[in-house]
C-alpha cells in the first residue's frame, strides 16, 4: 500500500519544497500538492502536511520530515496488525 502525503502549496513556499522532492522519490509514498488544504491557522504558524488525511506538523522542515516517517511507520504497523488479526 502506498502512503498518501498531501502538501499545501502555500506552506511549501515557506521551506518544505526539498522535503516534497525527497518524499516524491520514495516509491512507497504518493505525494500531492494543493493550492490550499484549508488549515490556514496552522499554515501561518508551522510546517505541516496531511499523512493519510491526518495533520502532521513541526517547527522546522527537518523535524517535519522525521515526524512524517514516524507517522508512516505507525500506520504500517497498524495495518500489519489489522491483517494479522484477520488470520
Amino acid at each position: 500500500m502506498f502512503t498518501l502525503v498531501e502538501f499545501c502549496s502555500s506552506n511549501m513556499l515557506k521551506g518544505t519544497e526539498d522535503m516534497y522532492k525527497t518524499l516524491d522519490e520514495d516509491p512507497e509514498i504518493d505525494v500531492l500538492d494543493y493550492g490550499c488544504l484549508n488549515n490556514c491557522g496552522l499554515c501561518s504558524k508551522a510546517f505541516f502536511v496531511l499523512v493519510e488525511g491526518q495533520i502532521v506538523s513541526a517547527t522546522t522542515p527537518e523535524k517535519l520530515l522525521e515526524k512524517i516517517y514516524k507517522r508512516i511507520d505507525k500506520l504500517k504497523k497498524e495495518e500489519e496488525s489489522w491483517f494479522e488479526d484477520l488470520s
